[in-house]
C-alpha cells in the first residue's frame, strides 16, 4: 500500500447495481455491433465511465474513487468474457463451400472436423439456427470449459504477479498514474487537476477527430485525405529493400510515450530500426542472411506495402525469434528477481501476512493455476488424439507460469505488454504434421489450447491503481467474474437471437459474409504452408538469453542505461510505433521540464498522468463519434435510394 492511504472497497450495492444494468447492456450492443458493422465497442471505456459518473452525480449521487475504480474496470475487462460467435463460425467450417472442397490428407476438411467441434453436416441445428440443440452441446461446452478453466489460471496468475511487482518489487507501472489520475478527476475535480485537464480534453479531441476523420471519408464519401500515419517505405526502397519506416499519429499512441521511461523507448527505437527496417532488408540483399530465412527473400518484392511487409516478414523470419526472446525473458527475470519471488511466496505463504494484504494465501493461488492448467490440458489430449500430452503442458502450464510474469514485468517497467507470443501452438502443430492424423491437425490449427498470460500486464496495472487511490485488490478479481458471467450469459443468448433472426453469414449482418474468406484462410494455414521455423525457437532464446543477461549485468555493474524492456518492446514494434514513442517521450523527460524551468519540472512530473489521462479521454470521445458515423455510413447501403 503506498502513500499511507486507507484501502477501501468500492463493490458497493450502488455499483453491484450499476453493473447488472450495464454490462448486460454493453455486451448485447456490441454484438450487435460487431456483426452489423464489423465495429467492437462503440464507445470507450473512459466515455462510458465519464458519462455514469455524471449521470450518478446529477441523481444526487456521488461516487468515491474506489466506487470509479470498480466501474472503470468492470468496463475495461468486459471483453473477458465467453464469446458463442466463434461457435457459429466453426458451425460454417461444417458447411461452407470452401471447407467442403478443400483437400487436407484426401479428405475435405469439413469432413475433418469432429462432432465437438462443430455439428454434423445433417443435423437441424442449420435449419433450426439455434445454439439450444442437443447437437449444439459439445460445440458449446467445449470452449466454455476451456475458457473458465483459463480465466482461473489467468486470475491466479495476475494475483501471484501483482503481488511480486506490485507489493514486493513495487514497479512504477508507468500508464498507472494515468488511470489513477483519471479516477481521481472524475470522482474528485481537484482543482489543480481540473486546470490542466479540460485543455487537454479539447484540444486533443480535436486533433483525433481529424486523424479519424479520413477513416469516416472513406465509408461516406467524404474528400479528406489521411493524416494518422506517413509511410516512407517506399522512399528507402532503394537503399534497404525489404525494410519498413513510417511514423504514427494516432493520439493515443502519442500520449503512451510521454509516461514511458526515456531509456525504454530508445532502446525500443534502435531495436526496432534495426531489426525491421536494417535486418528485414539485409535478409533480402545479404548472401549469408539470404541463406538463413531464403523464403522471405524469394516472396519479397518491390512495392509491397508497410503491413504487408510487416505480415510477411514476421511469418517468414520474426515469429520463432520473437517467441525466443519472449521465453528467454521470463528466465532472465526468474533468475534477476528469484529472491524477490521468494519473498513473495513466502509472505502469500503465510497465510495471516496474504490475508492482511487482501490476497489469497498461496495454497490456494498455486491450487487454482495447477488445478486449471492441468485440466485443460488433459481435455485437450483427450479431445486431439496424437499431440503429446507433455507438449501440451509445455505450453499450457510452462508457458503460463512464464509469460505472465513477462507481461506484468513489462508493463510495470515500460507501460505497453508484449501480449501472447505470436504463432506459438501453430508452431508446436507444424513441427507435428507427419506425425498426427490430419483430423487432428486441421482441428488442432482451428482450435488451439488456452494460452495464459494475456490478461497479466494489464491486471497488475490495475492492481498498481488500486494501490494508488486507496481501493482493494481483491475488488479487480470479484469485479472481472462479476462481467465475465454477466457477459458470457448475455452473449450467448444474444447471439443465439441475433442467428434465429436472419442467418449467419448473411447481408442482414454485413460483416459475417467475411467467414467465407476467413475460412479459406483457415484451410490454408491448417494444411500447413506457413513458413514458421520451430527449430529456430531455441536457438533464438539462447542469443536472447546471453544478450539480456549481459545487458542485467552491465546495468548491475556499471550502471548503464540499458533497457531489457526496451529491446524486447523493439523487437515485437514496428518503426512506426516506437519513433513516436521516443520523441514523446524525449518531450517529457527532457524538452518540457527544460522549457518550464526546474521551479515548475516537478509539478510537471507529477501531473503529466493528469495531462495524458485528459487525453486518452479527448481521443475515446472522438473514436466514440467516429464509431457512431461510420456506423451511419455502413447503414446507407438498406436505403432504397
Amino acid at each position: 500500500m503506498e502513500g499511507g492511504t486507507e484501502r477501501r472497497t468500492g463493490l458497493t450495492k450502488r455499483i453491484l447495481f450499476l453493473l447488472v444494468l450495464l454490462i448486460p447492456l454493453l455486451v448485447a450492443a456490441n454484438v450487435y455491433v460487431a456483426l452489423a458493422g464489423g465495429a467492437f465497442g462503440v464507445l470507450s471505456t473512459q466515455t462510458l465511465v465519464l458519462l455514469f459518473v455524471y449521470v450518478s452525480r446529477y441523481l444526487g449521487t456521488d461516487l468515491t474513487r474506489q466506487e470509479v475504480f470498480v466501474l472503470y474496470y468492470a468496463l475495461a475487462f468486459s471483453w473477458i468474457f465467453f464469446s458463442a460467435y466463434p461457435i457459429l463460425y466453426r458451425a460454417y467450417l461444417r458447411v461452407g463451400e470452401v471447407t467442403n472442397s478443400f483437400m487436407i490428407g484426401g479428405e475435405p476438411v469439413a469432413k475433418l472436423l469432429p462432432t465437438w467441434f462443430a455439428p454434423p453436416a445433417n443435423s437441424p441445428v442449420y435449419r433450426l439456427r439455434t445454439l439450444f440443440h442437443p447437437d449444439m452441446a459439445l460445440p458449446l461446452l467445449v470452449p466454455l470449459a476451456f475458457s473458465v478453466l483459463w480465466l482461473v489460471a489467468e486470475l491466479a496468475m495476475l494475483m501471484m504477479a501483482s503481488f511480486l511487482f506490485v507489493e514486493v518489487e513495487a514497479l512504477p507501472f508507468p500508464f498507472a498514474q494515468v488511470d489513477s489520475a483519471f479516477i481521481t478527476m472524475i470522482s474528485e475535480r481537484p482543482a489543480e487537476y481540473l486546470r490542466g485537464f479540460l485543455p487537454m480534453l479539447g484540444l486533443t479531441f480535436i486533433f483525433a477527430f481529424l486523424i479519424y476523420l479520413p477513416s469516416v471519408g472513406i465509408i461516406v464519401g467524404l474528400p479528406v485525405p489521411p493524416i494518422g500515419f506517413y509511410d516512407f517505405t517506399p522512399q528507402i526502397t532503394d537503399w534497404l529493400p525489404g525494410g519498413v519506416l513510417g511514423v504514427e499519429f494516432v493520439p493515443w499512441r502519442i500520449f503512451q510515450g510521454i509516461m514511458m521511461p526515456l531509456d525504454v523507448t530508445a532502446a525500443a527505437l534502435v531495436t526496432s530500426i534495426v531489426v525491421w527496417t536494417l535486418l528485414n532488408s539485409l535478409f533480402v540483399t545479404n548472401p549469408f542472411l539470404r541463406s538463413l530465412f531464403p523464403d522471405w527473400a524469394q516472396e519479397y518484392r518491390r512495392g509491397m506495402s508497410y503491413g504487408m511487409i510487416v505480415e510477411r516478414s514476421t511469418l517468414r523470419i520474426w515469429a520463432p525469434i520473437q517467441m525466443g526472446s519472449q521465453l528467454a525473458l521470463s528466465l532472465m527475470l526468474v533468475a534477476r528477481y528469484r529472491r524477490e519471488i521468494a519473498r513473495a511466496l513466502s509472505a502469500l505463504a503465510r497465510a495471516s501476512s496474504a490475508q492482511a494484504r487482501e490476497y489469497p494465501p498461496l495454497k490456494v493461488l498455486l491450487g487454482m493455476f495447477f488445478a486449471a492448467t492441468l485440466a485443460a490440458s488433459v481435455l485437450y489430449w483427450l479431445l486431439m488424439p496424437g499431440i503429446p500430452l507433455y507438449l501440451i503442458m509445455l505450453m499450457v502450464v510452462g508457458l503460463g507460469l512464464l509469460i505472465p510474469i513477462t507481461n506484468a514485468y513489462m508493463t510495470g517497467k515500460a507501460g505497453p505488454s508484449l501480449g501472447m507470443p505470436p504463432y506459438a501452438w501453430h508452431s508446436v502443430v507444424y513441427s507435428l504434421i507427419g506425425h498426427i492424423p490430419p483430423s487432428t491437425q486441421v482441428t488442432a490449427i482451428l482450435f488451439g489450447p488456452p494460452m495464459v498470460g494475456g490478461m497479466t500486464g494489464g491486471g497488475a496495472q490495475a492492481v498498481k491503481v488500486a494501490s494508488l487511490i486507496g481501493a482493494r485488490p481483491m475488488d479487480l478479481i470479484k469485479v472481472i467474474v462479476i462481467s465475465y458471467v454477466l457477459g458470457t450469459v448475455v452473449n450467448i443468448f444474444v447471439v443465439d437471437l441475433l442467428w434465429r433472426l436472419a442467418p449467419i453469414p448473411s447481408m442482414a449482418y454485413p460483416s459475417t459474409p467475411g467467414m467465407r474468406d476467413a475460412s479459406a484462410y483457415d484451410c490454408v494455414v491448417a494444411s500447413g504452408v506457413l513458413p514458421l521455423k520451430p527449430n529456430v525457437i531455441l536457438p533464438a532464446t539462447g542469443i536472447f538469453l546471453l544478450i539480456y543477461t549481459a545487458m542485467e549485468s552491465l546495468n548491475m555493474a556499471f550502471h548503464w542505461p540499458l533497457s531489457v524492456a526496451g529491446v524486447a518492446m523493439g523487437l515485437t514494434n514496428t518503426p512506426a510505433t516506437t519513433i513516436m514513442w521516443f520523441i514523446s517521450s524525449v518531450l517529457a523527460s527532457i524538452a518540457i521540464p527544460k522549457l518550464v524551468g526546474k521551479e515548475r519540472a516537478a509539478q510537471w512530473s507529477s501531473l503529466k498522468g493528469v495531462f495524458v489521462a485528459a487525453a486518452f479521454l479527448g481521443d475515446g470521445l472522438a473514436s466514440t463519434i467516429f464509431a457512431l458515423m461510420g456506423l451511419l455510413g455502413r447503414a446507407s447501403w438498406t436505403w432504397p435510394w
